[in-house]
């Protein structure tokens, strides 16, 4: 089961402001550009979210969500305001270019590459070092695209991510994480992760028995899946 070009049309044509709760992703990072202390930024506006920094985190959801960011690459992200052709490359060294559907090099300030300075091997700090300064402040101080689009587009990567942990066959393999050994940044990624992926008020969960009824029909898959976009800020029709 992958994502069909029907749901992202429905979702790029369709998605509206969402009344799901007083504060939602985009409502507390919309202006993130203004704030150059990125890790403080994230820290209160996973405060504004009501997130309690003094819960634990299952190490179960630990190891999920580390697998999933292993396993969430940036393609959508470079296929912006409709350049939907974009093919990425990546070197091990960092190094990234993007390639347009007739093979040319792709140089807008949007959608262009740009070097990582993170690892797949180490999702937590890719997200930290690349991914969320990306979110916040662009792709350079010319990209026109705002914080909502980005992450729009990321939540088609991170989608990917949580398919590949919907077939994963033996999740004894998943990496075990211990939530007393993570620094302070971690541990706030790993909280906003929580909050999107294993969200409280979610009436589709990522429980065993749910996974199994995704992996059987994409309809419920997408009910668990709108509900990421619903608790960052869009409503579904």
């Amino acid at each position: 089961m992958r994502r069909s070009f029907w749901g992202v049309l429905l979702i790029a044509t369709s998605l509206i402001t969402s009344a799901y709760s007083s504060e939602n992703v985009l409502s507390v990072f919309e202006n993130a550009h203004t704030n150059t202390n990125l890790t403080e930024h994230l820290q209160n506006g996973l405060t504004e979210l009501g997130i309690n920094f003094d819960s634990k985190i299952p190490e179960n959801r630990l190891a999920a969500i580390n697998f999933i960011l292993r396993n969430t690459y940036e393609n959508n992200i470079h296929k912006m305001r409709g350049e939907e052709d974009n093919q990425v490359y990546t070197k091990d060294t960092g190094e990234e270019a993007v390639f347009d559907g007739k093979g040319n090099l792709v140089t807008n300030e949007w959608n262009k590459g740009s070097f990582n300075y993170g690892s797949y091997d180490e999702p937590i700090d890719k997200f930290a070092l690349d991914i969320w300064p990306w979110l916040i402040l662009g792709n350079s101080r010319k990209d026109p695209t705002t914080f909502d689009e980005r992450f729009y587009h990321y939540l088609w990567d991170l989608d990917y991510g949580i398919q590949e942990y919907l077939f994963l066959q033996n999740k004894k393999e998943l990496k075990k994480i211990v939530f007393s050994e993570l620094d302070e940044m971690e541990i706030l990624i790993y909280h906003f992760f929580n909050y999107l992926l294993f969200n409280d008020d979610y009436e589709f969960d990522l429980s065993e028995h749910n996974l199994q009824q995704y992996r059987q029909s994409s309809d419920n898959y997408w009910k668990y899946l709108s509900q990421l976009f619903v608790v960052s800020g869009w409503e579904t029709p």
